[in-house]
Order: structure tokens, then sequence, then C-alpha cells
């Protein structure tokens, strides 16, 4: 009897037990799930099988301005944007269908005061149930990325406008200089119609120069058309020493009206470059003509211009003057657009010649002189 009163005791104080344990265990998880839902960090949102909003915690409320009381008479719908609603529709569409049970987007909102938020999205569904959603304000990072991207674009478009003034100074830098001599050449030859009797022979030379200078004045305008072209310069294989010859004799008239002495030493190349010839020429022209000028104030007026075979790979010219010489100081910024030491210049030349001669796959370099002058060095790969 005892015994049997004894068990009896046992079999209600188990489940007592059990019951004590359940409810401990079911404490502890509702304390849990309320430190979830008051994350001041993140938005949680529980929707309903119908997605109204069946509960919300205070960082959601406070982000979207709306109170629990009001959210649970709306949709997360209600509170998008007529142009993100969409993927909404989606999303709770492959929940209802079992083809997805989460998501992870990023959208915007409208708040109660009717400002725009964005939001990371993360929505979790459970199968006739509803959803679970947490989300988190990134209003602040999307401005800040659309602030750079308006700054990345604003830089875009003045470089452009950079770009562009850069190529009006380079085509007028270009034009610039066969124009110039036209003019020379066609006033030295009315002075020579102008002799009693006209020298004709002179004459028929300045009127020659006039014709190349013009014919080179046409070539760049044709390399400056080219370059809005799809399809890149034409390149052919180019014989240096003769180019080098032809910018000679287009100067030739220059040379010999500032006395200046020209030596070349030309070396036989066993091989061409392969290269743009007109704009190989701009770049023989401008280094030359630059020589030119720099010998303007001294008194021994001499220019050598060597080509040599370097490294069985590529070939080397050298355009060296007697001149005033380039000021440490500046060396290192010659080649800078829009950098000059000329009154007049624009400080565009060193820099299309270094353009040109690196598009070749070459590399174009100055040094002081001995005792004086500059020293022009370009390199061209051979074919």
């Amino acid at each position: 009897m005892n015994e049997k009163l004894e068990h009896s005791k046992q079999d209600t104080a188990l489940p007592a037990e059990r019951f004590a344990r359940l409810e401990r265990e079911l404490r502890a998880n509702e304390e849990r799930w309320q430190a979830i839902i008051a994350n001041p960090f993140m938005g949680i949102t529980i929707l309903d099988r119908n997605q109204y909003f069946v509960a919300a915690n205070a960082t959601y409320q406070a982000m979207v301005g709306y109170s629990d009381e009001e959210l649970r008479k709306l949709t997360p719908l209600d509170i998008t944007p007529a142009v993100d609603r969409e993927i909404n529709r989606t999303m709770f569409k492959e929940f209802q269908q079992g083809a997805r049970q989460h998501y992870e987007l990023t959208k915007r909102l409208q708040r109660k005061d009717g400002e725009l938020i964005w939001i990371q999205l993360y929505v979790f569904g459970i199968p006739d149930r509803g959803s679970v959603g947490m989300a988190i304000d990134i209003t602040e990072k999307m401005r800040a990325q659309h602030a750079l991207q308006a700054a990345h674009e604003e830089l875009a478009r003045s470089a452009h406008v950079s770009r562009m003034g850069a190529m009006t100074a380079s085509i007028a830098h270009e034009i610039n200089q066969p124009l110039a001599a036209i003019v020379a050449n066609a006033s030295a030859g009315l002075r020579w119609l102008g002799r009693t009797p006209p020298e004709l022979v002179e004459v028929r030379e300045s009127i020659e120069q006039i014709v190349r200078e013009g014919q080179r004045a046409a070539d760049v305008v044709q390399s400056v058309r080219s370059m809005f072209k799809t399809k890149e310069l034409a390149r052919v294989s180019v014989d240096l020493n003769r180019l080098i010859n032809e910018v000679l004799a287009l100067v030739q008239g220059t040379l010999q009206k500032n006395g200046i002495v020209v030596r070349t030493d030309l070396a036989e190349l066993p091989a061409s470059v392969t290269g743009n010839p007109i704009q190989l020429q701009q770049v023989l022209f401008n280094l030359v003509s630059n020589a030119i000028e720099a010998m303007d104030s001294v008194a021994e007026r001499m220019m050598l211009i060597r080509t040599r075979l370097e490294n069985g790979g590529e070939v080397q010219v050298t355009i060296e003057d007697s001149g005033s010489g380039i000021d440490p100081k500046v060396m290192n910024q010659i080649f800078r657009s829009f950098f000059t030491t000329k009154g007049d210049g624009m400080g565009m030349g060193l820099s299309i010649c270094r353009s040109i001669i690196e598009s070749h796959g070459g590399r174009l370099w100055a040094t002081p002189g001995h005792p004086r002058g500059a020293v022009f060095q370009f390199t061209l790969p051979v074919e």
C-alpha cells in the first residue's frame, strides 16, 4: 500500500518538473526573441500569409516613421515606391509557391513623411505562415555612393573638356608651323620679285617651299581627321634616314636664314621602322624647329642629327643643338602638356611628340648637351 502511494507521488512530481523545465526554456526563448526584436541596429518585421505586418520592432518603426499599430494596417507594398514594387510581388509569389525560402535585396521605402530611404533587406519565408524580414538602413551609404558617382561623372566631363582643349591646342600648334613657313616663304618670294631684275630662281625656290609647306599642312589636317575615325592611322614601313632628309629640306630656308650649320651622321640601317610617316615627320619637324629656336640667342649655331641601330632591335635618333640649353630644374617637366619656357609657346609640341613616339612603341627623352645646348633622343622598334 505504502509502495503504491510513493510511486503515485513520483508520477505526479515528474510532470511538474517537466512543466517547470519547459516553462524555463520557453521564458529563455522569449527573452532571446525579445533581445533580437529590440536590436537597435536592425529593423525586424513579421508578416502574415497575406503580407500584412503582424509586428515590427522599434528600430523598424523609427526607420519608416510608422507606429506598430499603423503598420498592422499596411503591407510592405504600401510603403514601397511604385517603381520598386514588382520585386516585392515576385518575392511574395515565390514564397507562396515554395520556389524560394529567402531573399536578399536592396530596395527603397517611402517613410510616412514622404522621404525615400534605402534599405538592405533579408527576408525568410515561412510556408503557409508568412515571412520574417530584417532591414538595415543604408541611406547614407547610398547617398555617399551616388555622390561619388556624380563626382566621377563630373571628373569625366572635366577630363573630356581638358582633352578637347589639349586636342584644340595640338591642332593649332601643328597647323601654325606650316602656315608660318608659308607666310615666310611668300614674303621672301615677294622680296625676290621686287628686285631689279627679279631673282626668278629664288622666287621659284620660295614657291616650291610654299607648295611643300601647304602639303605638310594638308597632311596634318588629314592626320587629325584620322584621329576621329575608328580605324587606326595607317602604318607602313618608314625609312627614318629619308624622313630626316625630307624634314631638313623643308627647313632649309630657315636654316640658311639663321646661319645654322647642320651635320648629319646617318647610319646605314639594315631595317626600317613601322609607323605613320606623317606623325613621325611631325616629331622630327618639332624637334628640329625647337633646336633652331634654341640657338637664336647664341653665336655658334651647330646642329647634329644622328641615327644608330641599338641593341639589334631599335633605331635611335639623336638631335643635338648648341643652343642655350634647358634649365635642369624643369628638365622633368618639358614633356608635360601646356608646360612651356617660350613666351608665346603653347606647351604642346613636346607632349605631342612623346605621345606619338610612345604610340609607336618607342621612347623620347632629353638630356643636357656638352658643353652646352640640349640633346633630344628617341627610339623606335625596327620591323
